[in-house]
This record gives C-alpha cells, structure tokens and sequence, in this order.
C-alpha cells in the first residue's frame, strides 16, 4: 500500500497559483510530497477526485488554491479583527463563513448571514471549533471548556460541563455522518463522545499537543492531529503517514481535512506550509510568503 505521498505529473518546483484576496500570485511553491510511492489506480497522473482549499488567517484574509472561488476576506472589507478560529463553506461552496472565538460570524460569498452568538444569547469568548449538521441547517460549536452551543437543527447531544467535567484545553469537535454525535478533542490526547458518536480510545502522551480533529466520511472514525505533525487515525480511518515518521521537523500544524475519499489527507502550518499524504493532491502553499498574521483554519471548497 502506498504510505505517505502524492505523485503527480507536476514538477516539484513547478510554478503553483494561490488567488491572494483579489490578486494572483505566482511563483515557486515548496512543495512538500512526502514519501516516493505512486498511488494505484485512478491516482497516477491525476486525480478523481478533486479538491480545492481555502486557508483562513487569524485576521479573517482568505486564500484560495486550486480553482476555489475567492469570495473576499475582512481585511478587504476593512473588517479588522484578530480572532477568528474557524470557518466553514456554503453547501454550494461558494462562499463561506469565519467564525471569531467571541462568538462573531461573518458571512461571505453566497453563505446566507449567520446572527453572533451573543444573538443567540450565548456568551462565548473561547470558540475552538464547528461542524455543520446534515443539510447545512445547523452548527454545533465548540469551546475550549467543552460546551457545546447549538444552532438552528442542531441537537445537543451533551457537553463536559452538563457531565461536571471541568477542562480548559479543548482543541476541536467533529461530528459523526448523521451530525446525531460528535467527539471533542483534548490538547492532552483526551477524546469524548457524545450522541451516537463511539469511542475508539485516545492519543497516547506524547511531545507534541493535540491541534484538531476531523471525521471520516462515515462517521465511523476520525483523525487527530498534533503540533508536529503527528496522525493518529481512529476507527475506520486509514492512516497515510505523518511528519514525524518522516523526520520533517515542525511546531506549527494547525489543522488537517481529509480528502473526500477519505484515503489521505492534508495538513496546514500556521505559516500556510501544507503537507499532502496519501491520494491528497498538492495546490500550492503559502511557505514561500511572509504572512501578516499565522494561519488558522482550512476548508476543502469541493
């Protein structure tokens, strides 16, 4: 089985496209493809099932790979914030909010206007992170103490302080395929689950912090990244590599998406490096420029 790595027919120092607000850079992207193995099947010289990428910025800048749509970003508008956290797309993805860890939500493209938290009479000022539920009709949200806000059809399946857990260093929440459960994920490798969401175990102690989470396409298992790069994937979720297992050295992973197949996986650097492993195929990164504020949060567009 191929492990760890993308190959395609582009050149390593191929010239890449990042739509960069509404301009367009080009120039050398470092690309990183981990690993020498060609993927079998439909894999070789391209790939079947494409992807795009949004990365959001701690600002709420927006940049867009692949042929992803830019549809504006708040420093554009002259919005000026430094706290936003997360972000999800439109059911169309053409558009896409960012929510700020207050609680505030900005609406952009075609992504119906969402009311703040505080609308909504939740006093919030430590989001961590936010799943939609089937249909794009609700969001559960998450917090760093492990409460769970739920809007529109969402259903509150339990949180850890209705359960008197008291924490501090939740990093993320990801929910099952029928959005019936989700798993909270601790800093310290703790996993919880509510709803029918199963519990597969928990991230062995290790250097590096847990930094998120994310779901299978079934919702029968998910995986959970550390700051360095590390993957550890849970129930049926397939495991691609990782940076360590490479010897690729860093500190500032900050988020990963699976691909739709669920057979690899991207990870993103708060300086906008991204990591392809498995039939993830590469669009650029941002690892060649100097970025005002550090990545947050990333979005697959298809």
């Amino acid at each position: 089985m191929a492990v760890g790595g993308h190959v395609d027919n582009r050149r390593d120092d191929a010239p890449v496209s990042i739509t960069l607000g509404e301009s367009l850079w080009r120039g050398r992207g470092r690309r990183r493809h981990l690993g020498r193995h060609r993927l079998p099947g439909p894999g070789r010289g391209g790939h079947p099932y494409p992807s795009r990428r949004r990365l959001v910025a701690s600002d709420g800048g927006v940049f867009s790979f692949g042929d992803a749509r830019y549809e504006g970003s708040l420093p554009a508008l002259g919005v000026k914030v430094n706290n936003i956290r997360a972000v999800i797309p439109s059911v169309d993805f053409r558009g896409y909010a960012l929510f700020g860890y207050d609680g505030g939500v900005f609406s952009l493209g075609d992504e119906p206007s969402h009311a703040n938290l505080a609308y909504n009479g939740i006093e919030a000022h430590d989001i961590v992170g936010i799943v939609f539920t089937q249909y794009a009709s609700g969001f559960d949200i998450a917090g760093a103490d492990g409460g769970v806000f739920t809007i529109g059809n969402a259903r509150f399946e339990g949180s850890l302080p209705s359960f008197g857990i008291h924490v501090s260093n939740i990093v993320g929440i990801a929910a099952t395929a029928d959005t019936k459960g989700y798993w909270l994920a601790g800093s310290d490798g703790g996993i919880f689950s509510f709803g029918d969401a199963r519990y597969f175990g928990r991230v062995p102690p290790g250097p590096s912090p847990v930094v998120g989470i994310a779901s299978t396409s079934d919702g029968n298992g998910f995986w959970a990244v550390e700051q360095n790069g590390g993957v550890f994937a849970f129930g049926d979720a397939g495991y691609f590599g990782s940076l360590p297992q490479y010897r690729v050295s860093v500190n500032n992973i900050v988020s990963m998406m699976p691909t739709r197949d669920d057979k690899g996986y991207w990870l993103v650097g708060a300086d906008g490096e991204i990591f392809t492993f498995g039939d993830a195929p590469f669009f650029g990164s941002l690892g060649n420029l100097h970025l005002d504020r550090p990545i947050v949060a990333a979005v697959p567009t298809s």
